[in-house]
């Protein structure tokens, strides 16, 4: 909502009311729009424009750099300032802030609401050793001593930290830490306790169209001529206690038990906020709720399904390992039965593509392959002894053998316990035997033929 400045003289000594007036009041009217809420925490360096400010007046320069926003009167009438996009409902806000120098010139950080609560720190431009502060409730401005000075070295040419606890029972006022003003909520003169903006920005108190009063409260006539002048402010860190998306007002008396949050709860995490405040000091970053939420229950289904996926894997790999024993034992057994070196052959290379991507063969396995190995060139040595030719032939048909039954039998054993080895061992000599005869008898079948061709040609010698 837009707001109007009509600045006040208050007297000597005393802070300069804003006392602004709502383009609706909630408690005159009946038809105001809800305020947007913040619900969460955010830090803003001002390093950059941030979508969570806007410019709230437009006359004035406003720039961002390394010593955070900028913002410059360079002659008369100029009044930068910069307004939330949102609300808080309690809450605590922290700037780091060097106020402008200057006679007549005023540095306002403040917090104020649409029925004009407000919580004001305030610097005046000639005043090197302090700062001040001051509230209001529903813009009554009829007493003028609520303000109050704080000692503070040198705030035009220093950033100080400056932070507003605003609670339900008081608001707490710190610079650099140190606590330096308590407001109860039972002091006497209103409290503040509806939604509130955070307001930023520098003007001309010493104009010569104020107040007297005002005036002389803000140092003295504004020389424009020393211009410019300007305030920095950077570090913004802003925690709301209460959850939603909007915050309006139920009656006409402002009291915070009549403030509804839409989708959300006054004062619904004061404690996460605390937590929230800590690490953005820190340095550190935050989720919103909603997104905290959502992401926790992302990262949970995230979770689930990666331990899915991981119990498939593992479903996948305990499968694959049975297969693979069973396929060696299948092999094994169909060696056996059908004698077949082609089936064999096959069966072993499949298997031992399987096998060494996954398992690595004990020393043991490898120490029964060999004798099975042994085993089996003895066999076969004993049944090519008949012949020179048929034993040069059997050799070579027996090592075929011998190698497509080693690897049929790597495969078993990589997949089954030691003593499930040993039976394999047995029934895979067994099997490679069988092989070895067959293969020597029908190497004797083809050969016997070729030997009978040949007497002819000895007998003509």
């Amino acid at each position: 909502m837009k707001l109007t400045y009509t600045l006040a003289a208050l007297g000597f000594g005393a802070s300069v009311a804003h006392a602004q007036t709502a383009a609706c009041n909630p408690l005159t009217a009946t038809t105001c729009s809800a305020d947007t809420a913040l619900g969460t925490s955010i830090s803003v360096p001002f390093d950059e424009e941030s979508s969570y400010f806007e410019k709230y007046a437009t006359n004035g320069n406003i720039t961002y750099g390394d010593d955070g926003v900028e913002m410059t009167i360079n002659k008369r009438f100029d009044n930068p300032s910069l307004v939330s996009e949102f609300y808080i409902m309690f809450g605590k806000v922290q700037a780091i802030a060097r106020a402008a120098g200057g006679q007549g010139i005023v540095s306002s950080f403040y917090l104020q609401s649409d029925d004009l609560d407000e919580i004001d720190i305030e610097w005046i431009g000639t005043d090197t050793a302090q700062a001040q502060s001051n509230f209001f409730s529903k813009g009554n401005t009829e007493t003028f001593d609520r303000g109050a000075y704080h000692a503070v070295e040198d705030p035009q040419n220093t950033f100080h930290n400056y932070t507003i606890d605003w609670t339900k029972e008081e608001t707490n006022i710190y610079i650099d830490g140190s606590l330096v003003r308590t407001i109860s909520s039972d002091n006497g003169q209103g409290y503040p306790e509806s939604p509130m903006r955070i307001f930023t920005g520098i003007w001309a108190g010493g104009d010569s169209q104020n107040e007297a009063g005002t005036i002389e409260w803000a140092g003295g006539s504004t020389d424009y001529t020393k211009a410019p002048f300007t305030m920095y402010l950077k570090d913004v860190i802003v925690t709301d206690y209460s959850t939603g998306s909007e915050y309006s007002y139920s009656g006409t008396d402002g009291t915070w038990e009549s403030i509804d949050a839409k989708d959300g709860e006054v004062y619904g995490r004061f404690d996460q906020a605390q937590e929230d405040f800590v690490k953005l000091v820190a340095g550190e970053t935050i989720a919103d709720a909603s997104t905290s939420t959502s992401a926790s229950a992302s990262s949970s289904s995230s979770a689930s399904s990666s331990s899915s996926a991981s119990s498939s894997s593992s479903a996948s790999s305990s499968s694959s390992a049975s297969s693979s024993v069973s396929s060696s034992a299948s092999s094994s057994a169909s060696s056996s039965a059908s004698s077949s070196t082609a089936s064999t052959s096959k069966s072993s290379s499949s298997t031992e593509s399987l096998i060494t991507s996954s398992i690595p063969v004990s020393s043991s396995t490898n120490s029964s392959l060999s004798s099975n190995t042994t085993a089996l060139n003895t066999t076969s040595a004993h049944l090519s002894s008949s012949s020179s030719v048929l034993s040069t032939t059997e050799r070579s048909t027996t090592s075929k053998a011998a190698t497509g039954s080693a690897t049929l039998f790597t495969s078993s054993t990589t997949s089954i316990s030691e003593e499930e080895a040993s039976t394999s061992d047995a029934k895979s000599t067994s099997s490679s035997t069988t092989l070895s005869v067959t293969q020597s008898a029908k190497g004797v079948a083809l050969s016997l033929p070729n030997l009978l061709a040949m007497i002819p040609a000895f007998l003509l010698l």
